[in-house]
């Protein structure tokens, strides 16, 4: 078998899935030369600790004294990790300047973890014929619907499916993606809301399973995967698999056995994680909602974006890869003008066009005309009675969850802070407890009473979901009203709960956060509204005008998508914003103003960024390590560097931050200083020095 070890070769560079630096090497014992190859999970010991590993390569011999080398203890009855997929593996850490064994933490070792029943030795020669027996049972292909468009029979063996009918556009768009792939070509389907994208990669990834490859279908947020889930189900019966954090391990352990064996075709639905399980035919790759910055991930090593890993495997992999969206990135309308990337667009709505009427609400001036009650004016009162009466469906958006987002004593003005990062507490009025919403702080107390002179009635600031969704229920008593936030969407059952309800038009209105404007099509809904606007420009980023753009663009998408008249209104105490007059633009348009702002300041797509975050309990010693940090910077040969400068929270869970900024040009020479940095870096503990290349805020 290709990769299998000899007699000749009998060590193994392994990688432990910690924060281990560098690889580690062990001697494989005779029992084990056969059955060991790379890519393998065995186990081994460090000191007196016992831990799983990845064998990156085969060694004929070791750099150091082999006497003091220790022997595998243990090969996993587990199918190894292909070949390529370790490629794919030492590119992310590369390329996210991360230890290599932080990123093979990522290869679904988690939720590969054996029972004691698989738990055994590979003592065989024979180890393909050991893989097959761990095979999924192959269902039966679905039959196609009658009336339905049926997926291209490439094979006289390929599944037929029940596809969706396309729209001319559609069918259209279809031809020209499938023209670009045969360029090599990524594709960025811009498409506006409504028109229909999810159809073109039903169509698309039928074609990849016809033809005996996996498809990989990857989306921002797991409360999207619900509605997605229930559509691709439709099409592609037991062929669909879905993987995310919210799956029992036993579940991915068996997603994770499919790929790695290859036992059917099999299309995945997945968050950001789902890219490192361990493919190797791979079709196609959707990235849907391209723009969205939940594929970053941002709390551990490696810090990835979903997206741009998705790129790296497609590139290695060879699979076709298509991003869509409503509303692209800047990276992704910049790899286009290069070149680099195909685009397709996508025009009109898939159940026909309709005009939604913008209304940008000055609440300074509502209020001196005491046209308010509470967080809502009288025009969006009026508004939401009209849809009422009609039958239709109204969202409400917030981006801000809990009752209020700080309180304070109106007698001695003392505000209730959190004790690790210094910031006003968020009030929760369900659950009667009080919240940081940077590190999970929380305290229950009487939060209506002054912890520091005692007297009551606490003043409430900034109000968040819950505080609008109590004022609606007592406008508009009679209506059915649901919250959809990270609150009360914490357990899958509710979330579903809602989702199902409104979709069923048993809920009336729906207050949310940023989880609701994202790919949901509710047929009734035809009423959007924007509570606080002005707090979706006010962030400290570069991106902040983007991002702004892109979300009330995404919400404005949500309303009208069956053809009924549509309306949005956007509350803010900032009605001269940019941003507000770009919602009324067209999307490509607006975005061009903000793309010219972006290269006149030397900020991505432009450059590329890398943001060293400093950290430490103590003032001193962090402003110490961040010097040091920008003194190695300065010696990789980066140029333009920023800091170190703190950053709008400079304490967060009792650590004080600084940050170093580092903008590099698109060149062969940034790859040279990033390597270079990256070495200069390593000395520095991960916990004192975090490194996080393209940052989704700066």
């Amino acid at each position: 078998m290709s990769g299998v070890n000899n007699t000749k070769n009998r060590y193994a560079e392994v990688v432990i899935p910690l924060r281990f630096k560098e690889s580690l090497t062990y001697l494989i014992p005779d029992e084990y030369i056969h059955c060991i190859q790379q890519g393998s999970i065995v186990k081994i010991k460090i000191g007196n600790a016992t831990h799983q590993a990845i064998v990156r390569r085969i060694l004929s011999s070791p750099d150091f004294d082999t006497k003091k080398i220790k022997k595998i203890e243990q090969v996993l009855n587990l199918p190894p990790i292909p070949a390529i997929h370790i490629k794919f593996l030492e590119q992310v850490s590369k390329y996210y300047m991360c230890p290599i064994g932080d990123t093979f933490r990522f290869a679904a070792f988690s939720s590969v973890k054996t029972s004691k029943r698989e738990d055994k030795l590979l003592l065989s020669k024979n180890t393909d014929s050991d893989l097959m027996d761990q095979e999924v049972q192959v269902t039966q292909y679905p039959k196609p619907n009658e009336g339905s468009q049926e997926s291209p029979n490439l094979n006289p063996t390929a599944p037929s499916f029940p596809l969706p009918t396309l729209s001319y556009e559609q069918q259209k768009g279809l031809e020209e993606i499938l023209e670009q792939f045969k360029n090599g070509k990524p594709v960025l389907l811009n498409g506006i809301t409504g028109s229909g994208k999810t159809e073109i990669y039903i169509h698309l990834a039928a074609r990849a399973i016809s033809q005996g490859k996996n498809v990989l279908y990857l989306i921002p947020e797991i409360a999207i995967s619900r509605q997605i889930e229930s559509r691709l189900k439709k099409v592609f019966g037991e062929y669909l698999k879905t993987y995310h954090s919210k799956k029992t391990v036993a579940y991915k352990r068996e997603v994770y056995k499919t790929i790695a064996t290859n036992s059917a075709p099999t299309i995945i639905l997945g968050a950001r994680s789902a890219l490192f399980l361990p493919f190797e035919e791979l079709g196609l790759i959707v990235v849907d909602e391209e723009h969205d910055s939940s594929y970053k991930q941002t709390d551990s090593a490696p810090r990835y974006n979903g997206r741009d890993t998705a790129l790296i495997l497609s590139s290695l992999l060879m699979s076709n890869i298509i991003l869509g969206s409503a509303t692209p990135s800047l990276e992704s309308l910049y790899n286009v003008s290069t070149g680099k990337f195909a685009q397709v667009n996508l025009s009109t709505k898939y159940y026909g066009d309709s005009d939604c009427k913008i209304t940008v609400v000055d609440m300074n001036q509502e209020r001196k005309k005491w046209a308010v009650k509470g967080s809502i004016s009288k025009i969006l009162i009026k508004a939401i009675q009209k849809r009422l009466e009609a039958g239709e469906q109204i969202l409400i958006f917030r981006s801000r969850r809990a009752y209020a987002t700080a309180i304070q004593c109106p007698e001695c003005g003392h505000i209730p802070k959190c004790p690790r990062c210094n910031i006003p507490l968020h009030l929760h009025k369900t659950g009667n407890y009080l919240s940081c919403h940077i590190c999970g702080f929380s305290s229950r107390s009487d939060w209506n009473k002054c912890n520091n002179c005692q007297s009551a009635q606490m003043k409430t600031y900034g109000p968040g979901t819950e505080r609008i969704e109590e004022e609606l229920q007592n406008l508009f008593p009679d209506a059915r009203i649901a919250r959809f936030d990270a609150d009360s969407t914490s357990s899958k059952k509710e979330e579903e709960r809602i989702l199902k309800q409104f979709a069923a038009k048993e809920i009336d209105i729906i207050v949310g956060t940023q989880m609701i404007s994202k790919g949901f099509d509710f047929e009734g809904l035809t009423l959007a509204a924007v509570i606080k606007g002005e707090a979706l420009a006010s962030i400290f980023d570069f991106r902040a005008d983007e991002k702004a753009l892109q979300l009330l663009t995404q919400i404005k998408g949500r309303v009208g998508r069956r053809g009924n008249s549509a309306e949005m209104i956007i509350q803010t105490s900032r009605p001269e914003h940019p941003i507000f007059k770009m919602i009324q633009y067209d999307y490509c348009t607006s975005n061009s103003i903000l793309g010219q702002e972006r290269e006149d300041f030397s900020y991505p797509p432009y450059t590329r960024l890398i943001r060293i975050t400093i950290k430490s309990p103590f003032k001193n010693k962090t402003e110490k390590i961040a010097a040091e940090v920008y003194s190695r910077i300065k010696a990789s040969g980066a140029t333009l560097v920023i800091g170190p400068t703190a950053p709008p929270i400079e304490v967060i869970d009792k650590e004080y931050h600084l940050q170093i900024l580092i903008k590099l040009k698109r060149d062969k020479r940034s790859i040279e200083i990033k390597d270079k940095l990256f070495e200069l870096l390593k000395e520095f503990p991960s916990k004192n020095c975090i490194t996080d290349v393209d940052p989704i805020n700066a």
